[in-house]
């Protein structure tokens, strides 16, 4: 698998995640992930000397884009950016059809906890306690049977954009974890990474990252 890259400098390279790969190494090390093989091509292409250095993650089954510093002078602002919420994410999804406005956002505190049916750690809201979770929704197109909804999440939270739209009735289909649609059965999680914007530390350019929809998500949008 040769994955495209999306942008690059002498500090930053940011590269298309496919739906399906963990972002980094897992316990299980003999199973692939996206930091590893991306790693390995780049070497492969540019000697072993190569830089890359992760900063942030996608859930498996999210597709998109993700960046990466290329030196260690990049570390420090990249980490700087993540922590400060600097980095502008705006993700695509595909939910369940619902009566929604336009626009709207959600702002409620979130915490972990572990399934004991799925045996996985989830999110929750909660009135008490739980780490701070913003996230902007935009409605962009309706159909039949669902929303193209987008998501810019402005706190970093697990799973912040799937819980916050399942606890509204708007489960983005292929969700494994938080209720969603059934029919019509989709592939994987329907939710993508589309874009990065920030201010280059470096240079002050305003910067936007952009991946394309993956095929599988535009094909099962033509099911809805």
């Amino acid at each position: 698998m040769i994955f495209k890259i999306l942008f690059e400098d002498e500090y930053f390279l940011a590269a298309e995640k496919p739906a399906g790969l963990p972002s980094q190494p897992t316990v299980d090390k003999r199973r692939p992930d996206f930091f590893t093989l991306l790693k390995k091509q780049l070497t492969e292409e540019r000697g072993n000397s190569f830089y890359l250095a992760l900063h942030h993650r996608l859930d498996r089954d999210t597709s998109g884009v993700m960046i990466f510093a290329k030196n260690k002078i990049a570390n420090e602002p990249l980490a700087e950016m993540f922590k400060k919420h600097l980095i502008q994410k705006t993700y695509l999804c595909l939910t369940q059809f619902r009566k929604t406005p336009e626009s709207w956002d959600v702002q409620n505190h979130l915490a972990e906890t572990r399934d004991p049916v799925l045996k996985k750690m989830k999110m929750h809201s909660v009135r008490s306690g739980g780490d701070k979770a913003h996230t902007l929704f935009r409605r962009l197109e309706v159909y039949k049977k669902g929303l193209l909804i987008e998501a810019k999440p402005l706190t970093g939270r697990m799973h912040q954009i799937r819980v916050h739209l399942a606890e509204e009735g708007l489960g983005i289909y292929g969700d494994d974890i938080y209720p969603s649609p059934k029919a019509p059965q989709a592939p994987r999680l329907m939710l993508h990474a589309l874009r990065l914007e920030f201010t280059h530390p470096f240079t002050q350019h305003a910067m936007s990252i952009e991946c394309p929809v993956p095929r599988d998500m535009e094909e099962f949008k033509k099911s809805l």
